[in-house]
């Protein structure tokens, strides 16, 4: 009787050793030059499988250069899988040159075991209320005009509050008042070119006040590298500590994600044309086919 008992356990334990691990698996329809959804929350160790609907390429490329699809045509596929936690936006390069930002998304990689039920509430035991970077932001009277521009984006308020930890340098109200009423009013109305502007205000880590001086310091400028990828150049000039053109007027407002500082100026990536630049740009234009008459207007994009 116990041998018998003994080999149907050995079959068990043979049966469970050889049942195959199943791998989580997440997936991203790209339509009509569209991410779908566009923000996508994994456990680590998912693999992401995007799949191209739409007639012409796209890609899948990360800011950070940690993934690359090159061209994906119709009905093609891009696998990925997320062994590290960390925050990972990326777009289509290929669509550039026809759209002032590429198109855009994120994957955002948390451990496993931690992932949120559809009810709320964690898989895990329960946990008190968290502060997050986005909560932050949104109840800084400072900050009403960068709050205003995270809850129209979408991306961005979804990195700050599931992403992490990140140090998020943000322009005060005073920093968006400088902008032109054009500009301002066209970057609300564009989400991609928002978020690209907003995320070239977030860096991977925990940077306080004391880090970036020490850091500075000691090489006088240290190079943060934004999630857009564009770099971000911090230096110490007169016991001021500055970001690009920026100065850090308030520092160390502290989320359970992440750290906030305060500064003085908007940080407009390079890439991102000004919006008075283009304004003037037309009515150059406009200039010319009132000038020549209509063959100039062949000419005109």
């Amino acid at each position: 009787m116990n041998s018998t008992i003994l080999g149907l356990a050995a079959v068990l334990v043979i049966g469970l050793v050889a049942l195959p691990v199943l791998a989580a698996t997440a997936d991203v329809d790209i339509r009509g030059g569209e991410y779908i959804p566009a923000s996508l929350t994994v456990e680590g160790n998912t693999t992401v499988t995007w799949m191209n609907y739409d007639e012409v390429s796209h890609t899948v490329t990360s800011a950070g250069g940690v993934f690359d699809s090159g061209p994906i045509e119709q009905d093609e596929t891009f696998n990925y899988t997320f062994a590290d936690t960390g925050t990972y936006p990326y777009g289509c390069t290929l669509n550039a040159s026809t759209q002032r930002t590429p198109m855009q998304g994120v994957v955002i990689a948390v451990p496993e075991g931690t992932m949120v039920e559809e009810n709320g509430n964690e898989t895990g035991e329960e946990e008190p209320a968290r502060m997050t970077l986005a909560d932050l932001v949104a109840g800084d009277e400072n900050l009403t005009s960068f709050a205003d521009a995270v809850g129209k984006a979408g991306l961005a308020q979804t990195v700050l509050n599931a992403g992490g930890p990140y140090t998020v340098f943000a322009p005060d109200d005073a920093a968006f008042e400088a902008l032109d009423n054009e500009t301002l009013t066209a970057l609300l109305n564009d989400t991609e070119m928002l978020d690209t502007l907003l995320m070239n205000h977030v860096v991977r880590g925990n940077y306080t006040v004391e880090d970036l001086m020490e850091e500075a310091n000691v090489t006088n400028e240290t190079v943060l590298e934004a999630l857009t990828g564009d770099s971000l150049n911090v230096s110490v000039a007169d016991g001021n500590l500055t970001v690009e053109n920026a100065t850090i007027v308030a520092s160390d407002l502290a989320a359970d994600n992440g750290i906030v500082h305060i500064i003085d100026v908007v940080l407009v990536p390079p890439d991102l044309l000004p919006l008075e630049n283009v304004t003037a740009e037309n009515e150059t234009v406009v200039e010319n086919v009132t000038a020549e008459g209509p063959e100039e207007e062949r000419v005109i994009p």
